[in-house]
């Protein structure tokens, strides 16, 4: 069994019993390192995930996998919460995405392949994606500039949010130096005002 199909059966033990927690399951991606498996669960609820719910959710998985026997090898679990590069595995989770940029991992004829782009439609067993670089995504059926790919065609996708994060980290450099400074300001200040007696 290969680890998409393992990452399949995982999600069918493990969504109901997560659902009944308050815990939406958005994937289980399976890596193979250091001798053993991780499997990493992705979670999200209404109002976020903390510490407490990854504990708590991995405790649940932990005891539905030691009891089914599912995962022969010695592995490893991680629970997480989505993160800016939320995965999407359903259709709602791609209707959802709708007009954001994606990164999708196709299994193709000739082996895997990574495809970016804007998600313009989701549909049950459809996507439209336009190519972030329309000359290197040949190989699936075009319509102009878009992409038409089969759900089932799909074996991972994440959102891919367009940030600069050097331009973030610059950017909090500066408040916290705009920060420190104010504050020298402000105690400068009280030592000048005369003190009463």
């Amino acid at each position: 069994m290969n680890r998409y199909e393992l990452s399949a059966r995982v999600i069918g033990l493990l969504e109901d019993p997560l659902a009944e927690l308050g815990f939406e399951l958005l994937d289980v991606r399976i890596y193979q390192g250091g001798g053993r498996l991780t499997l990493r669960v992705y979670l999200d609820t209404e109002n976020g995930v903390s510490a407490d719910d990854c504990a708590r959710a991995s405790r649940t998985v932990g005891m539905l996998l030691e009891e089914t026997d599912l995962v022969a090898d010695a592995y490893l679990i991680e629970v997480t919460s989505p993160g800016v590069r939320r995965p999407l595995r359903t259709p709602a989770h791609f209707r959802g995405a709708v007009g954001q940029d994606v990164i999708l991992k196709v299994f193709a004829a000739k082996g895997a392949r990574s495809l970016k782009g804007r998600l313009l439609e989701a549909g049950d067993t459809e996507l439209v994606l336009e190519p972030a670089a329309a000359a290197e995504q040949s190989g699936a059926e075009t319509d102009a500039k878009v992409l038409h790919l089969k759900m089932d065609e799909i074996r991972e996708a994440n959102l891919d949010p367009d940030f600069d994060v050097q331009a973030l980290i610059n950017a909090d450099r500066r408040r916290r130096k705009q920060d420190k400074k104010q504050a020298r300001e402000q105690r400068r200040e009280q030592r000048r005002r005369p003190r009463k007696s």
